[in-house]
C-alpha cells in the first residue's frame, strides 16, 4: 500500500470536502452563534434614542458609534443566536433618563421585556408614549414609578403577549390615575399585574374587567381608592389567581359582600386598611390555601 504524504494530504481534504456537504446547516448555525452581534438597525435605532433624551449622569456612555456591538451596551439583552435586541433596560439603574422617548425604539421589533422605570421618558405632552402598545412581541412590561401625567395608554391592550405588566405609582404620588382599564381584557396572558397607588376611583367595573383577564394569577391593586368591592360576578373566568392585595381602599361594606370568595385559588389574600365590616362568607371555607 502506498502511504505516500501527498496522498495522505488528499485523503484529509476529501474527507474534509465530505463533511462540509453532509453537514452544512449544523456548522453554519454554530458560525452564527459565535459571530453574531447586534443588527445595524436596531444599533442605530438606539443611538436615535440617545440623541433625543437628557443622560445628565451619562449612564448611557457605552452607548456610541465606536462600540459596535450594542449588545455589550448598559441595559440591552439580545438574543445569542440571532442578534435582535430583546431586552430594555432604562430604568431603576439609572440615575435619571428624561426628554421625549423617541418612537425609532420600534425597530426594535423582536423586544421582548421593556423596563422604564422611574424614569421621565414621556411623549411631547408628558404622557406615557402610546407607541408602546405596538411592541407586538412584548412579554414584560415595567413603567413603575414614570414621571409622566396622565392615564395609561389603552394601546397597551395591543400588547397580546403581555404577561407582565406593573403601571405602579411611588408611594408618595398619586398624579397618574386610570378611568378605564377594559383594555386589559384583551391581555389574555397577562399573569401579573401591578396598579397600586394609581387612583382607579373613577372605575366603577374593576371587578368585572378582573374576572374577564383569565391568566391573571398576581393582582396589586393596593390603594388605589377604589369605590368599592361589592359585587356580584356569577360567571368567573379569573380561576387562576393566587395573590390579591386589595389594602387600604376604603370600602366600607360588608365584607361577605365582596366578589371574589369564589375564586378558590388564592393563596394569598390583603384586606387590611379596608373598613370592610361584618361576618365572613361561608365560601372562605373554600379558600383551603389563603394566607394573609
Amino acid at each position: 500500500m502506498d502511504h505516500s504524504p501527498a496522498k495522505f494530504v488528499l485523503l484529509l481534504m476529501a474527507a474534509a470536502a465530505t463533511w462540509s456537504s453532509v453537514f452544512p446547516v449544523a456548522d453554519a448555525r454554530s458560525a452564527r452563534v459565535i459571530t453574531t452581534g447586534c443588527t445595524l438597525r436596531e444599533r442605530e435605532a438606539l443611538l436615535a434614542f440617545k440623541k433625543g433624551i437628557n443622560d445628565t449622569e451619562d449612564d448611557l456612555v457605552s452607548w456610541h458609534e465606536g462600540n459596535q456591538d450594542c449588545c455589550r451596551w448598559e441595559g440591552i439583552t439580545c438574543d445569542n443566536a440571532t442578534g435582535h435586541v430583546v431586552g430594555l433596560d432604562l430604568g431603576f439603574w439609572t440615575s435619571f433618563l428624561a426628554d421625549q422617548i423617541s418612537p425609532s425604539l420600534l425597530s426594535l421589533e423582536h423586544l421582548e421585556s421593556l423596563s422604564l422605570q422611574y424614569s421621565g421618558l414621556c411623549d411631547d405632552a408628558h404622557h406615557i408614549p402610546e407607541f408602546l402598545g405596538s411592541f407586538k412581541n412584548l412579554t414584560h412590561l415595567t413603567l413603575f414609578g414614570m414621571l409622566c401625567h396622565g392615564e395609561a395608554p389603552p394601546h397597551l391592550g395591543n400588547l397580546s403577549k403581555l404577561e407582565h405588566l406593573v403601571l405602579s405609582a411611588p408611594a408618595t404620588s398619586k398624579e397618574r390615575d386610570l378611568k378605564d382599564i377594559s383594555w386589559l381584557t384583551r391581555l389574555p396572558l397577562l399573569s401579573y399585574l401591578g396598579l397600586s397607588y394609581l387612583d382607579l376611583s373613577s372605575v366603577v367595573d374593576w371587578p368585572l374587567v378582573v374576572s374577564m383577564t383569565p391568566s391573571l394569577e398576581y393582582l396589586d391593586l393596593s390603594n388605589c381608592s377604589l369605590p368599592s368591592a361589592a359585587r356580584s360576578l356569577p360567571h368567573l373566568n379569573t380561576t387562576n389567581l393566587k395573590h390579591l392585595d386589595l389594602s387600604r381602599n376604603y370600602f366600607g361594606h360588608p365584607v361577605a359582600s365582596c366578589w371574589f370568595w369564589n375564586i378558590t385559588s388564592v393563596e394569598y389574600l390583603d384586606l387590611s386598611n379596608t373598613t370592610l365590616y361584618g361576618p365572613f362568607p361561608d365560601a372562605l371555607g373554600n379558600m383551603t390555601s389563603s394566607s394573609g
